[in-house]
This record gives C-alpha cells, sequence and structure tokens, in this order.
C-alpha cells in the first residue's frame, strides 16, 4: 500500500496523491474487516469441530479477540482517518478551483494590461512622427526665414 501511494506521489499532483491515500485507507480498512471475516471463521470451525477442551476454546477466544480488535481498528481507520482524508482532499480541491478561479482573472488582467502597453507605444510613436514632422516643418520654416533674410540685406 506504501509503495503505491509513493509511486503516485512522484507522479502526480496533490489532489491525486490525495485520492490514491484516500484509496489505499479504503484498502486498509477493507483488508482489516476480512482478516476479521476470517479470523470468526476459523473460530467457527474449530466450535463447530466439536472439541471442547480448553485449548481450544483459548484458541477460539484468541481468534474472536484478534478479530475484534481488527474490527476495532477498522472502524477507528474509516471513522478517523478516512474522514480526514475526505476533508484534505476536499480542502485541495478548494483551493484549486479558487487558483483556477485567479489565474482566469490574472490572465485576462494581463492580456488587458498587454494591449493597454501596445496601445500607449501606439500612442506614443505617433506623437513622435508628430513632433519629428512640427520639427522638421519648424527647420523648414526656419531655414526659408532666413533665405529671405539674407535676400533682404543682401
Amino acid at each position: 500500500m506504501a509503495k503505491e501511494v509513493q509511486a503516485v506521489t512522484e507522479e502526480t499532483g496533490l489532489i491525486a496523491q490525495a485520492q490514491a491515500e484516500y484509496e489505499a485507507i479504503r484498502a486498509q480498512i477493507a483488508e482489516h474487516y476480512q482478516q476479521a471475516r476470517e479470523l470468526r471463521s476459523q473460530a467457527d470451525k474449530l466450535e463447530q469441530s466439536g472439541r471442547t477442551d480448553a485449548q481450544v476454546m483459548t484458541v477460539v477466544n484468541q481468534l474472536l479477540d484478534q478479530a475484534e480488535r481488527l474490527t476495532s481498528l477498522a472502524d477507528q481507520l474509516d471513522d478517523n482517518a478516512r474522514l480526514e482524508a475526505i476533508r484534505q482532499m476536499n480542502d485541495l480541491e478548494i483551493e484549486a478551483s479558487v487558483l483556477k478561479e485567479k489565474i482566469a482573472y490574472n490572465e485576462n488582467m494581463l492580456t488587458r494590461q498587454q494591449t493597454k502597453i501596445k496601445e500607449a507605444k501606439e500612442e506614443a510613436a505617433a506623437m513622435i512622427r508628430r513632433a519629428e514632422e512640427e520639427m522638421k516643418e519648424t527647420a523648414r520654416c526656419l531655414t526659408v526665414q532666413k533665405e529671405r533674410l539674407a535676400e533682404l540685406e543682401g
């Protein structure tokens, strides 16, 4: 069981790991219940064998006690570990959902910001072109004015 969870841990995300741990707990619970059934079955067979000596009854009682401990352990795992694994999976799934929403929002925001920057760059380039054209026009006017002044002053 631990090797299966470790293999999943190495290859997948946290949610899949939590699901694998949950399945491992469920398998462990089922295994404990199965072992308890087998022990009870062994105890029943011994009781039905017709032997009633103290040694057989001691073995029967030991088998039943061990079966009860396994059942109790399975019940505890079912009550505590399984519920904790479910809670952890739910928490991880909620976190993933919130992150997906945040990612979608931030991707949208980034796209808008990139568009704004592109528009600002285009506007700045247009302003530079207009300023350069104005400079050329001013330089042309200045040249014309200097030529006319030179003509007038001779």
